[in-house]
């Protein structure tokens, strides 16, 4: 594994983690995936977004926002859950485990927190694999939503 470091984002980042986005807008493997602007960015900066790094690099990210469950199946109402926004490892860097370290450490910090729920979504083109890494990382399924 090559040397990174996890590290809460800055602002001097966010220019890199929008970078990011436009690689991944290319990558065409998630659905509507539209870059976020940098005020967006701006207003999710804390505890909750965290970079990869490696040698003055951003190669990945993670953001998560922290909400109060109203009328969910699966939270108590009242109860506080991390939402996972985004999670990203740019192609190049991916198959290191950086992924995995991003979520993790973005929930240990929710967990520090007393948060200890955690709730996400995805809209990815490989609905096999991203299912395969979240049940790794003990989610289940609470629904899905499926076209033609």
């Amino acid at each position: 594994m090559e040397n990174f470091i996890i590290r809460q984002c800055i602002y001097d980042d966010l220019d890199y983690v929008i970078s990011l986005q436009e690689q991944w807008a290319k990558e065409d493997i998630t659905y509507g995936l539209i870059p976020a602007n940098k005020e967006y960015l701006f207003e999710r900066l804390g505890k909750y977004f965290l970079v990869a790094e490696e040698q003055e690099n951003i190669i990945g990210f993670v953001t998560g926002v922290i909400n109060k469950a109203k009328n969910m199946t699966i939270f108590s109402d009242g109860e506080l859950y991390i939402e996972i926004e985004d999670i990203y490892v740019s192609k190049n860097n991916r198959g290191q485990g950086i992924g995995n370290i991003l979520l993790n450490k973005v929930l240990e910090i929710s967990k520090e927190n007393g948060i200890e729920r955690s709730l996400l979504y995805s809209s990815t083109k490989d609905m096999e694999s991203i299912i395969k890494f979240y049940k790794n990382h003990h989610y289940k399924t609470w629904c899905i939503q499926m076209f033609k």
